[in-house]
């Protein structure tokens, strides 16, 4: 289901982007070098991470969305997070640019494969922040604030191992994630259910599971003749039909 309002979607984005330099800027603990780094490197990979998600849906679909702007910039935010003190703005520019479009494309994934995934967490996520890690073997620069060095930046042999630590990394917490995702899952549907039924799922959650909603389309959209007026008991009450007139 697409989201009911776009003009929200990129409010929260906005909201998260702002919020994303106290993430990774704020991770310095203090007014330094390092939290400027990693600001102004969040800002660049976001920025370059969304212009990739775009260029992907122009290239493939013929048109660039809102929504995936929305969503390029959240990749962008997550690739650069384990990246933000390794790399410089120039590094982080590509950065961003690859992770949005491989993000892009791993998104559409999901209806090829059959992945229950409404927020794109797996390939949004999942994706972005592996590639954020993984490429900082390539794209680490010694006068980052880490000061390691990554294979593009002439770091040879100590470079690749840095490359080999990365993708370890990635694929340990892979691993452990989803193990203890399932175990927990598991748990979770046996005791109160996973997830509610598909009918009720597409009739509405909210209606369904809290007996309310967040927007009553019927009474915007609908006519005043087909609505039921409010009752201060909460009882619904018919509508009195009109009298005709009567010519005189």
């Amino acid at each position: 289901m697409r989201p009911h309002s776009l003009p929200l979607v990129m409010l929260g984005a906005g909201l998260l982007w702002f919020g994303w330099f106290g993430f990774n800027a704020g991770s310095a603990l203090g007014a330094n070098e390092g939290a400027a780094m990693a600001f102004m490197n969040t800002q660049t990979a976001t920025a370059t991470a969304m212009l990739g998600w775009l260029l992907v849906e122009k290239l493939r679909d013929g048109h660039a969305t809102t929504l995936g702007a929305a969503s390029g910039a959240v990749t962008g935010l997550v690739a650069i997070t384990p990246s933000c003190a390794s790399v410089t703005p120039t590094g982080s520019i590509f950065l961003g640019l690859i992770a949005g479009a491989v993000c892009a494309y791993a998104v559409g994934l999901k209806y090829r494969f059959g992945f229950d995934d409404s927020l794109d967490v797996v390939g949004v996520h999942l994706v972005g922040g592996a590639v954020g890690s993984i490429l900082i073997g390539f794209l680490a620069a010694p006068s980052s604030v880490a000061g390691a060095t990554g294979i593009l930046y002439g770091g040879g042999s100590d470079g690749f191992a840095l490359l080999g630590k990365q993708t370890v990394a990635v694929l340990s917490v892979a691993a452990f994630s989803f193990t203890m995702a399932y175990l927990i899952g598991k748990v979770i549907d046996r005791a109160i259910g996973f997830r509610i039924d598909e009918e009720d799922e597409v009739t509405g959650i909210d209606q369904v599971s809290h007996a309310e909603t967040a927007y009553d389309l019927h009474q915007v959209f609908g006519g005043a003749r087909s609505a039921t007026p409010p009752s201060p008991t909460g009882i619904p009450v018919e509508p009195t039909p009109e009298k005709e007139s009567v010519d005189a």
